[in-house]
Protein backbone atom coordinates (compact mmCIF):
# COMPACT_ATOMS: atom_id res chain seq x y z
CA UNK A 1 0.00 0.00 0.00
CA UNK A 2 1.32 3.40 -1.01
CA UNK A 3 1.27 6.08 1.72
CA UNK A 4 2.72 9.53 2.14
CA UNK A 5 3.28 11.76 5.18
CA UNK A 6 1.52 14.68 3.49
CA UNK A 7 -1.67 12.67 3.19
CA UNK A 8 -1.19 11.58 6.77
CA UNK A 9 -1.06 15.22 7.81
CA UNK A 10 -4.09 16.17 5.75
CA UNK A 11 -6.42 13.31 6.61
CA UNK A 12 -5.54 12.99 10.29
CA UNK A 13 -7.59 14.04 13.32
CA UNK A 14 -10.65 12.16 12.08
CA UNK A 15 -11.35 14.43 9.11
CA UNK A 16 -12.78 11.37 7.38
CA UNK A 17 -14.00 8.14 8.93
CA UNK A 18 -11.44 5.51 9.93
CA UNK A 19 -12.56 3.11 7.19
CA UNK A 20 -12.43 5.73 4.48
CA UNK A 21 -8.96 4.83 3.16
CA UNK A 22 -8.84 1.58 1.20
CA UNK A 23 -6.29 0.09 -1.14
CA UNK A 24 -8.56 0.92 -4.10
CA UNK A 25 -8.61 4.59 -3.04
CA UNK A 26 -4.86 4.85 -2.60
CA UNK A 27 -4.20 3.22 -5.95
CA UNK A 28 -5.88 6.19 -7.61
CA UNK A 29 -2.78 8.21 -6.70
CA UNK A 30 0.45 7.68 -8.55
CA UNK A 31 3.76 8.47 -6.94
CA UNK A 32 3.94 11.48 -9.25
CA UNK A 33 0.54 12.69 -8.08
CA UNK A 34 1.56 12.31 -4.45
CA UNK A 35 4.66 14.32 -5.16
CA UNK A 36 2.61 17.12 -6.71
CA UNK A 37 0.31 17.14 -3.72
CA UNK A 38 3.30 17.46 -1.47
CA UNK A 39 4.42 20.54 -3.38
CA UNK A 40 1.11 22.23 -2.58
CA UNK A 41 2.10 22.04 1.12
CA UNK A 42 -1.34 20.99 2.25
CA UNK A 43 -1.79 21.93 5.88
CA UNK A 44 -4.23 20.72 8.46
CA UNK A 45 -5.49 24.27 8.84
CA UNK A 46 -6.76 24.05 5.26
CA UNK A 47 -9.17 21.20 6.04
CA UNK A 48 -12.31 22.74 4.59
CA UNK A 49 -15.35 22.01 2.51
CA UNK A 50 -13.49 23.18 -0.59
CA UNK A 51 -10.67 20.72 0.07
CA UNK A 52 -13.13 17.90 0.66
CA UNK A 53 -14.83 18.75 -2.63
CA UNK A 54 -11.53 18.48 -4.50
CA UNK A 55 -10.79 15.05 -3.05
CA UNK A 56 -14.30 13.88 -3.89
CA UNK A 57 -13.74 14.90 -7.52
CA UNK A 58 -10.64 12.74 -7.57
CA UNK A 59 -12.68 9.78 -6.36
CA UNK A 60 -15.38 10.04 -9.02
CA UNK A 61 -12.92 10.06 -11.90
CA UNK A 62 -12.30 13.74 -12.48
CA UNK A 63 -9.03 14.30 -14.25
CA UNK A 64 -6.19 14.32 -11.82
CA UNK A 65 -4.61 17.25 -13.65
CA UNK A 66 -7.83 19.23 -13.36
CA UNK A 67 -8.23 18.44 -9.69
CA UNK A 68 -4.66 19.37 -8.95
CA UNK A 69 -5.11 22.67 -10.78
CA UNK A 70 -8.04 23.51 -8.51
CA UNK A 71 -6.40 22.33 -5.32
CA UNK A 72 -4.03 25.29 -4.80
CA UNK A 73 -6.93 27.75 -4.92
CA UNK A 74 -8.85 25.78 -2.34
CA UNK A 75 -6.04 24.97 0.04
CA UNK A 76 -3.15 27.37 -0.29
CA UNK A 77 -2.96 30.52 1.86
CA UNK A 78 -4.24 33.72 0.31
CA UNK A 79 -1.79 35.61 -1.81
CA UNK A 80 0.38 38.24 -0.23
CA UNK A 81 -1.48 40.88 -2.25
CA UNK A 82 -4.83 39.80 -0.83
CA UNK A 83 -3.47 39.84 2.70
CA UNK A 84 -1.95 43.27 2.15
CA UNK A 85 -5.24 44.59 0.76
CA UNK A 86 -7.13 43.28 3.76
CA UNK A 87 -4.61 44.84 6.14
CA UNK A 88 -4.93 48.20 4.41
CA UNK A 89 -8.71 47.95 4.53
CA UNK A 90 -8.63 47.14 8.23
CA UNK A 91 -6.31 50.04 8.87
CA UNK A 92 -8.51 52.46 6.96
CA UNK A 93 -11.61 51.41 8.86
CA UNK A 94 -9.94 51.32 12.29
CA UNK A 95 -11.33 53.87 14.73
CA UNK A 96 -8.72 56.60 15.36
CA UNK A 97 -7.73 57.40 18.93
CA UNK A 98 -9.83 60.31 20.18
CA UNK A 99 -8.02 63.61 20.89
CA UNK A 100 -9.10 63.48 24.56
CA UNK A 101 -7.50 60.05 24.95
CA UNK A 102 -4.29 61.18 23.25
CA UNK A 103 -4.20 64.32 25.39
CA UNK A 104 -4.55 62.20 28.54
CA UNK A 105 -1.52 60.22 27.33
CA UNK A 106 0.47 63.48 27.36
CA UNK A 107 0.48 63.91 23.60
CA UNK A 108 0.64 67.41 22.14
CA UNK A 109 -2.99 67.89 21.05
CA UNK A 110 -4.50 71.23 20.03
CA UNK A 111 -7.31 72.52 22.24
CA UNK A 112 -9.36 72.96 19.07
CA UNK A 113 -9.20 69.19 18.41
CA UNK A 114 -10.54 68.41 21.88
CA UNK A 115 -13.30 71.00 21.56
CA UNK A 116 -14.29 69.61 18.14
CA UNK A 117 -14.51 66.12 19.65
CA UNK A 118 -16.75 67.35 22.46
CA UNK A 119 -18.96 69.24 20.04
CA UNK A 120 -19.46 65.91 18.28
CA UNK A 121 -20.96 64.59 21.51
CA UNK A 122 -22.87 67.61 22.81
CA UNK A 123 -23.79 70.65 20.76
CA UNK A 124 -24.66 73.00 23.60
CA UNK A 125 -22.87 71.88 26.78
CA UNK A 126 -20.48 74.69 27.81
CA UNK A 127 -16.84 74.31 26.90
CA UNK A 128 -14.54 76.21 29.23
CA UNK A 129 -11.07 77.49 28.53
CA UNK A 130 -9.07 77.34 31.76
CA UNK A 131 -5.80 78.97 32.68
CA UNK A 132 -3.67 77.88 35.62
CA UNK A 133 -3.14 80.82 37.96
CA UNK A 134 -1.11 78.97 40.59
CA UNK A 135 2.46 77.78 40.34
CA UNK A 136 0.97 74.35 39.55
CA UNK A 137 -2.59 73.12 39.02
CA UNK A 138 -2.84 69.40 39.75
CA UNK A 139 -5.48 67.65 37.64
CA UNK A 140 -3.83 64.23 37.70
CA UNK A 141 -6.69 62.50 39.54
CA UNK A 142 -9.18 62.92 36.70
CA UNK A 143 -9.09 63.80 33.02
CA UNK A 144 -6.86 65.25 31.62
CA UNK A 145 -4.53 63.49 34.10
CA UNK A 146 -2.04 66.35 33.83
CA UNK A 147 -0.33 68.92 35.99
CA UNK A 148 -0.53 72.43 34.59
CA UNK A 149 1.86 75.26 35.26
CA UNK A 150 1.35 78.99 35.73
CA UNK A 151 -0.53 80.55 32.76
CA UNK A 152 -0.83 77.22 30.93
CA UNK A 153 -4.13 76.81 29.08
CA UNK A 154 -6.49 73.83 29.22
CA UNK A 155 -10.15 73.06 28.55
CA UNK A 156 -13.07 71.54 30.46
CA UNK A 157 -16.45 70.23 29.29
CA UNK A 158 -19.45 71.28 31.36
CA UNK A 159 -19.75 73.21 34.64
CA UNK A 160 -18.90 70.13 36.71
CA UNK A 161 -15.51 69.71 35.08
CA UNK A 162 -14.99 73.45 35.04
CA UNK A 163 -15.44 73.62 38.82
CA UNK A 164 -12.98 70.75 39.27
CA UNK A 165 -10.42 72.65 37.16
CA UNK A 166 -10.99 75.80 39.18
CA UNK A 167 -10.59 73.80 42.38
CA UNK A 168 -7.08 72.90 41.20
CA UNK A 169 -6.13 76.57 40.92
CA UNK A 170 -7.30 77.48 37.41
CA UNK A 171 -9.76 80.10 36.24
CA UNK A 172 -12.25 78.99 33.57
CA UNK A 173 -14.68 80.77 31.27
CA UNK A 174 -17.23 79.61 28.72
CA UNK A 175 -15.92 80.21 25.20
CA UNK A 176 -19.49 81.02 24.12
CA UNK A 177 -20.34 83.85 26.52
CA UNK A 178 -17.54 84.22 29.06
CA UNK A 179 -19.56 82.88 32.00
CA UNK A 180 -17.89 81.00 34.84
CA UNK A 181 -18.62 77.34 35.72
CA UNK A 182 -19.90 78.49 39.13
CA UNK A 183 -22.61 80.51 37.34
CA UNK A 184 -23.15 78.70 34.04
CA UNK A 185 -25.49 79.75 31.28
CA UNK A 186 -28.61 77.72 30.53
CA UNK A 187 -27.77 74.85 28.19
CA UNK A 188 -29.08 71.59 26.75
CA UNK A 189 -27.48 68.22 27.44
CA UNK A 190 -29.06 66.63 24.37
CA UNK A 191 -26.52 64.67 22.31
CA UNK A 192 -25.34 66.15 19.04
CA UNK A 193 -27.01 65.08 15.81
CA UNK A 194 -26.38 61.46 14.88
CA UNK A 195 -25.15 62.71 11.54
CA UNK A 196 -22.04 64.01 13.29
CA UNK A 197 -20.74 60.42 13.35
CA UNK A 198 -18.93 60.92 16.63
CA UNK A 199 -18.01 58.02 18.85
CA UNK A 200 -19.70 57.90 22.26
CA UNK A 201 -17.79 60.09 24.72
CA UNK A 202 -15.52 58.36 27.22
CA UNK A 203 -17.25 58.55 30.59
CA UNK A 204 -14.32 59.61 32.75
CA UNK A 205 -13.11 62.60 30.72
CA UNK A 206 -16.55 64.03 30.01
CA UNK A 207 -18.70 63.34 33.05
CA UNK A 208 -16.75 62.84 36.28
CA UNK A 209 -18.88 61.36 39.05
CA UNK A 210 -18.68 64.34 41.36
CA UNK A 211 -17.56 67.94 41.44
CA UNK A 212 -15.34 69.72 43.89
CA UNK A 213 -16.84 73.15 44.57
CA UNK A 214 -14.59 76.06 43.74
CA UNK A 215 -13.02 77.74 46.75
CA UNK A 216 -14.85 80.90 47.78
CA UNK A 217 -13.52 84.05 46.18
CA UNK A 218 -11.59 86.27 48.57
CA UNK A 219 -13.52 89.23 49.82
CA UNK A 220 -12.69 92.36 47.92
CA UNK A 221 -10.75 95.06 49.74
CA UNK A 222 -13.30 97.77 50.47
CA UNK A 223 -10.73 100.50 49.81
CA UNK A 224 -9.91 99.08 46.38
CA UNK A 225 -13.56 98.40 45.56
CA UNK A 226 -14.41 102.04 46.25
CA UNK A 227 -12.01 103.07 43.50
CA UNK A 228 -13.09 100.59 40.80
CA UNK A 229 -15.30 102.03 38.04
CA UNK A 230 -17.63 100.27 35.67
CA UNK A 231 -17.06 100.85 31.94
CA UNK A 232 -19.62 101.02 29.14
CA UNK A 233 -19.26 101.60 25.41
CA UNK A 234 -21.33 104.56 24.21
CA UNK A 235 -22.08 106.50 21.03
CA UNK A 236 -21.65 103.50 18.73
CA UNK A 237 -18.13 102.91 19.90
CA UNK A 238 -16.90 106.49 19.75
CA UNK A 239 -16.28 106.62 23.51
CA UNK A 240 -16.60 104.81 26.83
CA UNK A 241 -18.28 106.02 29.99
CA UNK A 242 -16.78 105.37 33.42
CA UNK A 243 -19.13 105.28 36.40
CA UNK A 244 -17.53 105.42 39.84
CA UNK A 245 -18.85 104.09 43.17
CA UNK A 246 -18.98 107.66 44.46
CA UNK A 247 -21.52 108.57 41.79
CA UNK A 248 -19.06 110.44 39.62
CA UNK A 249 -19.05 109.75 35.91
CA UNK A 250 -16.80 110.74 33.04
CA UNK A 251 -16.51 110.05 29.33
CA UNK A 252 -13.30 108.95 27.62
CA UNK A 253 -13.27 109.73 23.90
CA UNK A 254 -11.74 107.06 21.66
CA UNK A 255 -12.63 107.98 18.07
CA UNK A 256 -10.67 111.06 17.08
CA UNK A 257 -8.58 110.90 20.26
CA UNK A 258 -5.29 110.20 18.46
CA UNK A 259 -4.81 106.87 20.23
CA UNK A 260 -2.06 105.54 17.99
CA UNK A 261 -0.04 102.34 17.83
CA UNK A 262 2.69 101.08 15.49
CA UNK A 263 1.49 97.81 13.95
CA UNK A 264 4.27 95.46 12.83
CA UNK A 265 3.68 93.54 9.57
CA UNK A 266 0.56 95.60 8.97
CA UNK A 267 -1.77 95.24 6.02
CA UNK A 268 -2.04 98.56 4.22
CA UNK A 269 -5.59 98.91 2.89
CA UNK A 270 -4.61 101.73 0.51
CA UNK A 271 -1.92 99.78 -1.33
CA UNK A 272 -3.43 96.37 -0.55
CA UNK A 273 -0.05 95.10 0.56
CA UNK A 274 1.94 94.19 3.66
CA UNK A 275 4.23 96.82 5.13
CA UNK A 276 6.93 96.32 7.72
CA UNK A 277 5.36 98.77 10.18
CA UNK A 278 2.52 101.27 10.07
CA UNK A 279 1.24 103.80 12.59
CA UNK A 280 -2.49 103.30 12.96
CA UNK A 281 -5.18 105.12 14.93
CA UNK A 282 -8.13 103.79 16.93
CA UNK A 283 -11.33 104.22 14.91
CA UNK A 284 -13.89 102.96 17.42
CA UNK A 285 -14.45 100.60 20.35
CA UNK A 286 -15.54 97.08 19.39
CA UNK A 287 -17.57 95.27 22.04
CA UNK A 288 -17.32 96.16 25.72
CA UNK A 289 -14.31 97.19 27.79
CA UNK A 290 -13.01 94.92 30.56
CA UNK A 291 -12.30 96.23 34.06
CA UNK A 292 -9.60 94.73 36.28
CA UNK A 293 -11.32 94.45 39.67
CA UNK A 294 -7.94 94.26 41.42
CA UNK A 295 -6.48 97.50 40.04
CA UNK A 296 -9.24 99.50 38.35
CA UNK A 297 -7.43 99.42 35.01
CA UNK A 298 -9.69 99.30 31.95
CA UNK A 299 -8.82 97.33 28.79
CA UNK A 300 -10.45 98.70 25.65
CA UNK A 301 -10.68 96.75 22.36
CA UNK A 302 -10.49 99.02 19.31
CA UNK A 303 -10.70 98.61 15.55
CA UNK A 304 -7.77 100.14 13.67
CA UNK A 305 -8.65 99.30 10.07
CA UNK A 306 -10.75 96.85 8.07
CA UNK A 307 -10.63 95.79 4.42
CA UNK A 308 -10.94 92.62 2.35
CA UNK A 309 -12.71 90.85 5.26
CA UNK A 310 -9.63 91.42 7.45
CA UNK A 311 -9.84 93.39 10.69
CA UNK A 312 -6.75 94.88 12.31
CA UNK A 313 -7.35 95.61 15.97
CA UNK A 314 -5.54 96.59 19.13
CA UNK A 315 -6.08 96.64 22.89
CA UNK A 316 -5.43 99.84 24.82
CA UNK A 317 -5.38 99.89 28.61
CA UNK A 318 -6.07 103.01 30.65
CA UNK A 319 -5.48 103.67 34.34
CA UNK A 320 -8.24 106.22 35.01
CA UNK A 321 -9.09 108.54 37.85
CA UNK A 322 -12.39 110.12 38.88
CA UNK A 323 -11.14 113.46 37.70
CA UNK A 324 -11.22 112.23 34.10
CA UNK A 325 -7.47 111.95 33.59
CA UNK A 326 -5.88 108.64 32.66
CA UNK A 327 -2.65 106.97 31.65
CA UNK A 328 -2.66 105.22 28.26
CA UNK A 329 -0.85 101.93 27.54
CA UNK A 330 -0.71 99.54 24.60
CA UNK A 331 -1.09 95.77 25.03
CA UNK A 332 1.71 94.22 22.99
CA UNK A 333 1.05 91.09 20.98
CA UNK A 334 4.23 89.35 19.79
CA UNK A 335 4.45 87.91 16.28
CA UNK A 336 6.04 85.10 14.32
CA UNK A 337 8.42 85.86 11.48
CA UNK A 338 6.84 83.18 9.27
CA UNK A 339 3.34 84.64 9.45
CA UNK A 340 3.94 87.11 6.66
CA UNK A 341 6.21 87.87 3.77
CA UNK A 342 7.69 90.85 5.62
CA UNK A 343 9.73 89.62 8.57
CA UNK A 344 10.09 92.04 11.46
CA UNK A 345 11.22 91.19 14.97
CA UNK A 346 8.58 91.33 17.75
CA UNK A 347 7.45 94.79 18.88
CA UNK A 348 10.56 96.95 18.95
CA UNK A 349 9.17 99.59 21.34
CA UNK A 350 6.43 99.98 23.94
CA UNK A 351 4.39 101.81 21.29
CA UNK A 352 4.36 98.86 18.87
CA UNK A 353 2.54 95.53 18.56
CA UNK A 354 1.57 92.92 16.01
CA UNK A 355 -2.06 93.36 15.10
CA UNK A 356 -4.96 91.55 16.71
CA UNK A 357 -7.62 90.07 14.45
CA UNK A 358 -11.32 90.74 15.06
CA UNK A 359 -11.66 91.08 18.85
CA UNK A 360 -14.81 89.34 20.03
CA UNK A 361 -14.67 89.58 23.83
CA UNK A 362 -12.37 90.43 26.75
CA UNK A 363 -12.35 89.61 30.45
CA UNK A 364 -10.11 90.12 33.47
CA UNK A 365 -9.72 87.38 36.07
CA UNK A 366 -7.39 87.86 39.02
CA UNK A 367 -5.46 90.48 37.10
CA UNK A 368 -5.06 88.30 33.99
CA UNK A 369 -6.52 89.65 30.75
CA UNK A 370 -8.19 87.20 28.34
CA UNK A 371 -8.72 88.37 24.76
CA UNK A 372 -10.85 86.33 22.41
CA UNK A 373 -10.25 87.02 18.72
CA UNK A 374 -11.30 85.46 15.44
CA UNK A 375 -11.40 85.64 11.67
CA UNK A 376 -14.26 86.19 9.24
CA UNK A 377 -14.21 82.46 8.42
CA UNK A 378 -14.88 81.44 12.04
CA UNK A 379 -11.42 80.57 13.36
CA UNK A 380 -10.98 81.63 16.98
CA UNK A 381 -8.25 81.86 19.60
CA UNK A 382 -7.88 82.99 23.20
CA UNK A 383 -4.91 85.18 24.16
CA UNK A 384 -3.61 85.59 27.67
CA UNK A 385 -1.80 88.60 29.21
CA UNK A 386 -0.46 88.37 32.75
CA UNK A 387 0.25 91.33 35.06
CA UNK A 388 3.47 93.10 34.07
CA UNK A 389 5.50 96.20 34.79
CA UNK A 390 2.83 98.39 33.18
CA UNK A 391 -0.99 98.16 33.23
CA UNK A 392 -0.82 96.71 29.69
CA UNK A 393 0.55 93.44 31.11
CA UNK A 394 2.77 90.92 29.33
CA UNK A 395 1.87 88.25 26.81
CA UNK A 396 1.58 84.83 28.51
CA UNK A 397 0.01 82.40 26.04
CA UNK A 398 -2.50 81.58 23.34
CA UNK A 399 -4.72 78.69 22.32
CA UNK A 400 -6.74 78.10 19.14
CA UNK A 401 -10.25 77.00 20.10
CA UNK A 402 -11.84 76.86 16.65
CA UNK A 403 -10.03 75.87 13.45
CA UNK A 404 -10.92 77.45 10.14
CA UNK A 405 -9.27 79.60 7.51
CA UNK A 406 -6.72 81.92 9.13
CA UNK A 407 -6.32 79.88 12.33
CA UNK A 408 -2.54 79.66 11.79
CA UNK A 409 -2.34 83.44 12.15
CA UNK A 410 -4.19 83.70 15.47
CA UNK A 411 -1.44 82.61 17.85
CA UNK A 412 2.15 83.84 17.87
CA UNK A 413 3.49 80.59 19.31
Amino acid sequence: MIWHPVLDSFFSDGFFSDGFFSDSFLKLFSVQALHKIQLFKIQKTAQSIQAYSVIRRLLVGTSLATALAVLPQALSPRSAQAQSAQAQSAQSTATPIAPTARYAQDEAVGLDEIIAEWRGYYADVPVYVCVCLDDTCDQTQQWPYREYYLYQLGVALGPNNGRIAEGSGANCFDIADGSRPTAPRAFSTDPASTTAQASPPPAAPVVPPSATPSPPAPEADSTVAASIPTATTINNGEAIRLDWPSGASNVVAVAGSAWTIDIVNAFDCESFSLVGQKTMTAQRVVGEPAVDETTGNVAIPVLLDSCADVDQSAVFVISPSESGSYGLYRTQLPGRSDLAAVSVTPPPTEFASYGFASIQAMNYWDGVLFVRQGTASGAESVLLFRPGLTPAGDYAGCGVVQVNEGADFLCPD
